[in-house]
């Protein structure tokens, strides 16, 4: 294991920014993105993956960033389009970013050496909101009750640590297990959990999510989604994913016969209860629910370890017990 606080490594690297009708964002985004390249001192590409923007952000990224590289996606597919462009780069590590965010100039430094360690699959950054006047993720934490998978953030862990998850627009991956995993699953379509999903995944094949601090970034909390959809809507998909997430990943076969057997029961509940998204959210997720199913049954035999072991690994935490 190489030390977190090293700054020498060998592995090669790019920033990939996704991008749709961002125009108002990129010019602090890609500006902090090229300074944080230059201030690294070690060559590194920007691209910036364009979902098909209507407002002339490619032109403006043309005549305005010549130093960032663009990559047309064939269609909008969201976060999914990053799954073929990752798949095409032949750098050790691709760090995925928002274009919402504007980037601390050395945060690239402390996200790499972790890769020495061959079992890292990722490395996420601390995220502040866009004044930086208050600390929007932690370590992650996961753990069940009464058949319901539950995810929390601990604020107040700010040093190295594992953590359960890496966040899809504010982490650093090995791109050779990215795309070992297939990359980010277009069963969450539109979006969320994916990120929780893939990493979940990488821990359950006995690889390691790390929560790294010293990377900083600010980030403008939802801007993307929230100019696409309303936030019940939001809402409501983030309660299917979670549905999907569960199905697809969570337990042994009692935890997943128990979970299907009470859904029902939680959504009459919920919806008599005020908490409608909820049930609306458990609906929605029923016409997905074949193919979460058959992704489980794919995944058996590729495992090395449970949830609940690596849920124990990432509680004790004793791989980083200080900052150093």
């Amino acid at each position: 294991m190489v030390t977190p606080h090293k700054v020498h490594f060998q592995k090669t690297y790019c920033l990939m920014i996704l991008n749709y009708n961002g125009k108002k964002h990129l010019k602090d985004c890609l500006t902090t993105a090229l300074e944080a390249v230059q201030t690294l001192g070690r060559s590194g590409s920007v691209i910036v993956v364009d979902n098909q923007s209507t407002e002339g952000d490619v032109g403006y990224i043309h005549s305005n960033f010549l130093q960032a590289e663009v990559i047309v996606a064939p269609k909008n597919d969201y976060l999914f389009s990053l799954n073929d462009a990752i798949a095409q780069r032949t750098e050790d590590i691709v760090i995925i970013l928002n274009n919402d965010m504007r980037f601390d100039r050395n945060f690239i430094a402390p996200l790499l050496p972790h890769f020495e360690n061959p079992e890292v699959f990722a490395v996420t950054a601390k995220t502040l909101n866009w004044n930086g006047d208050q600390i929007t993720t932690g370590k992650r934490i996961g753990y069940f009750k009464h058949f319901w998978f539950y995810k929390k953030w601990d604020y107040s862990v700010q040093r190295v640590c594992l953590t359960l998850d890496a966040g899809g627009g504010y982490a650093a991956f090995r791109r050779s297990m990215f795309v070992e995993l297939g990359g980010f699953d277009p069963l969450y379509r539109p979006g969320y959990c994916e990120d929780t999903d893939l990493s979940y995944r990488a821990w359950k094949r006995g690889w390691k999510v790390i929560y790294e601090p010293r990377s900083v970034i600010y980030h403008k909390t939802g801007a993307t989604f929230d100019q696409v959809y309303d936030r019940s809507k939001t809402t409501q998909m983030i309660l299917r994913n979670e549905v999907l997430f569960t199905i697809k990943n969570c337990g042994n076969s009692f935890f997943l016969l128990m979970y299907l057997l009470l859904l029902p029961l939680r959504a009459f509940r919920n919806f008599f209860e005020g908490n409608r998204p909820l049930t609306y959210g458990i609906f929605d997720a029923v016409g997905r629910m074949p193919l979460a199913l058959l992704r489980r049954l794919q995944s058996i035999g590729k495992q090395r370890i449970n949830d609940k072991q690596f849920f124990k690994k990432i509680k004790e935490d004793i791989e980083f017990p200080s900052l150093n």
